[in-house]
């Protein structure tokens, strides 16, 4: 009778410890295993079964998109990025994470303002919002057709690429967008502006250097930073290649690091004096090298004019 009171208590028991299980396992507040890349955009790559229960997850292929260009406007400037951040592919729209410079750029030079953000944000971030020139907001695709319709291309070198988060820097395995032969179908470009900065136009010199040095087609813009990447290609006079300053909010110019960082390196120029913020002097340089002849530039306050576009005066 002892015995069989025993067996009857650990039948019970395992029994309850199932039921236990089973309803762990259906519980709504149960964590599940998170997909390989996390995302649904079509832009992004899957990875294997036997990816994901590895430890160490490989970074998935990224995409890009087809240019920006516009049906009847024979365009005249090709702006090239390098590849679409994370949130931009996830949002299928060019440089769309909100502490992006571009779209508030473009605005500031064709007259509009950008009226489009990610997540509940519904205005420019902080570092942009005091210093923008215009009032009439314009969704992602009125702002595409103000840019191409005025002859201005938007495209990137890479076409896909192994990447880990977004940074240029962690672009791996990379195939390149044809930019040749879109240069070929438009001749009526003459300018190329990268707009990531020095990394966009390294990688595009490294991915097109034997295109580069037989077109003899090129010539850089005569600034530091244009003539350290594009001086030693044959020179040409046909298109003109222009590194600007980046975009990307993970980019600061010296121009805007505390005053006693820049003595620190060695710079003691009027910017060491007083250093500037971070938009303005952005888009003063694409003001002068991308939109010179815009109406919209050349009413706008020249960098300096007006005290906020310093850091002492401003939030950026």
């Amino acid at each position: 009778t002892i015995a069989l009171r025993l067996v009857v208590v650990v039948v019970v028991v395992a029994t309850c410890a199932a039921a236990l299980r089973e309803m762990a396992s259906r519980s709504p507040g149960r964590k599940r295993p998170r997909s390989e890349t996390g995302r649904t955009s079509p832009h992004f790559g899957s990875a294997s079964p036997e990816a994901s229960r590895t430890p160490q997850k490989p970074a998935p292929r990224k995409g890009s998109f087809p240019p920006l260009v516009h049906a009847s406007v024979p365009p005249h400037t090709l702006i090239l990025g390098t590849q679409p951040s994370d949130r931009s592919l996830e949002a299928s729209g060019y440089y769309m994470t909100n502490a992006n410079c571009f779209w508030h750029i473009v605005g500031d030079a064709l007259g509009f303002r950008r009226g489009f953000h990610l997540g509940k944000r519904t205005e420019a971030v902080d570092y942009i919002r005091p210093h923008l020139l215009h009032a009439e907001s314009l969704d992602y695709e009125a702002a595409v057709e103000t840019l191409t319709s005025r002859g201005y291309a938007v495209w990137d070198s890479v076409a896909s690429s192994v990447r880990d988060g977004s940074l240029d820097s962690s672009i791996k395995d990379a195939a390149y967008a044809d930019v040749p032969a879109f240069l070929a179908a438009h001749p009526s470009i003459a300018k190329i502006c990268f707009s990531t900065g020095l990394d966009s136009a390294r990688r595009f010199k490294r991915a097109h250097r034997d295109w580069l040095a037989a077109s003899a087609a090129f010539r850089p813009r005569d600034d530091d930073a244009s003539r350290a990447v594009f001086g030693d290609l044959p020179r040409g006079d046909d298109i003109q290649l222009c590194v600007m300053e980046s975009v990307s909010p993970a980019m600061t110019p010296r121009q805007a690091y505390a005053a006693d960082k820049q003595r620190a390196l060695g710079f003691d120029d009027r910017w060491a004096q007083r250093p500037v913020a971070i938009y303005p002097w952005k888009r003063a340089q694409w003001f002068d090298v991308c939109f010179p002849t815009e109406p919209a530039v050349l009413a706008a306050p020249k960098l300096g004019d007006l005290p906020s576009h310093f850091r002492d005066a401003s939030p950026g």
